[in-house]
């Protein structure tokens, strides 16, 4: 029996124009008083790992500005990488800010992203690393079920973005130093 092969992991470096860039960021330095503990919001982030509840109403325009500069730019990124989309895509997208610790480094558990309202699990799920700040670990891990022994992994880096499978089994790998501030974009 050969052994299972590796998940579909696309990089793409680089990716927003720096004016894209700046203005994602800016959104989502406005949403700083909306970040809460992922493990309050019953989601798979541990320690240090905050997430934006959809429902937050002073969220809204932040977030709507990180769709308006990531979401065409990402849906056309994986249109290029390969994954086909038969009509146009539900879309998902929240952030994700860990904040390394050395003692207790958030980390995040292996799982498939899902949404309530889609049937199965997303065509493709991207992660676009919006800001990385002296980050130790971190590290994207992407595998699949009946392999999590080896998977790919993706060391974060500002202003990239990593396309793969939506029914991959994906989680992140503990921060020990610096910050990971990353948008998660979902295609169903």
């Amino acid at each position: 029996m050969s052994a299972p092969r590796p998940p579909r992991v696309h990089v793409q470096r680089n990716f927003l124009a720096p004016l894209a860039l700046s203005r994602t960021l800016a959104a989502l330095d406005r949403l700083s008083p909306s970040w809460r503990p992922s493990e309050a919001l019953g989601l798979l982030g541990r320690s240090h790992t905050s997430q934006i509840r959809a429902s937050d109403l002073v969220a809204q325009a932040p977030l709507d500005e990180i769709r308006l500069n990531l979401a065409d730019a990402a849906l056309q990124w994986a249109k290029r990488s390969g994954f086909a989309f038969h009509a146009p895509p539900f879309l998902q997208l929240f952030p994700v800010r860990m904040l390394g610790d050395a003692e207790r480094p958030p980390h995040q558990e292996p799982h498939v992203d899902s949404n309530d309202t889609q049937a199965g699990p997303p065509i493709c799920t991207n992660v676009f690393y919006a800001r990385v700040l002296a980050a130790r670990g971190g590290e994207l891990a992407v595998g699949h079920a009946d392999d999590l022994d080896t998977p790919v992994l993706v060391a974060p880096a500002a202003n990239t973005m990593v396309s793969f499978p939506g029914d991959c089994v994906h989680w992140v790998r503990p921060l020990y130093a610096g910050e990971r501030l990353s948008v998660v974009i979902n295609f169903y």
